[in-house]
């Protein structure tokens, strides 16, 4: 071959090259929760300087006599769910050597809502976390196994934080309720989970313009949720997710949730009751 042809057949190579290097890569869109893959984020949690430690009444809601709460996509009460979720945070919580926890109820025990609220006071509780699953929007009949049937409604995936703004509730107690409900809120969004936008809330809650994900319950409605309005202490109820969208309670199973769960929820309570102090250069990973 001429030694002409061969330098235009490699000026030819070199253009071929040149173009399929210039064509724009395709990048696959990132999921969006509760999509298999959807990311979540697991911060390390940081402890101001003197923080020491604080004693956590962590709720897991319903288990009171006749109170299983709701039935989910996979036929899953309710209170099974937050006993179970309140559990794996317990541990996490205290993992980190800053909390103290106790939780309202163990298996198989019915415990009426007045005497968690007394015994979250009595212990001298920093706060109270109550913790829930949502049910929302117009459901279908559909059955998970042959011998199943419950409910489905895929279309309202997220989790709200809610706190009281009782009329008889002192001022620094309303100021601690929201402070706490924002700070939790604030750090489960930056952790991947999303808020929900409370489409189904209206005339039961109102909006908190403060943060996304955070609604109040006022006159009526707050007279009717015991852990909101009783304690004496900071207190509020996490909805986790919507219980009858299947992608979003599958989720919920992931170890991987869970442990993005748990450090939001613990750098939501340091926010919420640390003193206001540069953060240590030691930092612990709830496990």
């Amino acid at each position: 071959m001429p030694k002409t042809a061969t330098l235009l057949g490699l000026g030819f190579l070199f253009l071929a090259r040149t173009a399929t290097a210039s064509e724009p890569a395709t990048v696959a869109p990132t999921p969006t929760w509760p999509a298999p893959g959807a990311p979540l984020t697991v911060s390390e949690v940081r402890f101001p300087k003197g923080f020491g430690k604080r004693r956590i009444y962590l709720d897991a809601g319903h288990g009171a006599e006749g109170n299983t709460g709701n039935k989910g996509v996979t036929c899953e009460d309710e209170e099974t769910f937050t006993l179970r979720v309140a559990e794996d945070l317990a541990k996490r919580l205290e993992a980190t050597g800053h909390f103290q926890v106790r939780l309202s109820r163990k298996p198989g025990e019915r415990v009426p809502y007045p005497t968690r609220v007394a015994a979250a006071e009595q212990w001298r509780a920093h706060a109270m976390l109550s913790l829930h699953s949502d049910s929302r929007g117009t459901p279908m009949p559909w059955s998970p196994k042959p011998d199943q049937e419950c409910y489905r409604q895929d279309a309202a995936p997220g989790f709200t934080v809610l706190w009281s703004e009782s009329e008889d509730a002192a001022a620094g107690l309303q100021s601690g309720r929201a402070g706490l409900a924002r700070a939790l809120a604030r750090r489960l969004g930056q952790a991947g989970f999303p808020p929900y936008d409370g489409v189904d809330y209206e005339g039961l809650y109102a909006i908190d313009a403060a943060q996304a994900g955070v609604f109040v319950a006022r006159e009526p409605t707050h007279r009717q949720i015991f852990v909101l309005r009783k304690p004496r202490i900071p207190s509020v109820i996490i909805e986790t997710h919507h219980a009858l969208d299947f992608e979003e309670a599958a989720r919920w199973r992931e170890q991987r949730t869970l442990e993005a769960f748990a450090a939001a929820v613990a750098q939501g309570l340091v926010d919420a009751l640390g003193p206001q102090a540069p953060t240590e250069s030691r930092t612990a990973r709830p496990r």
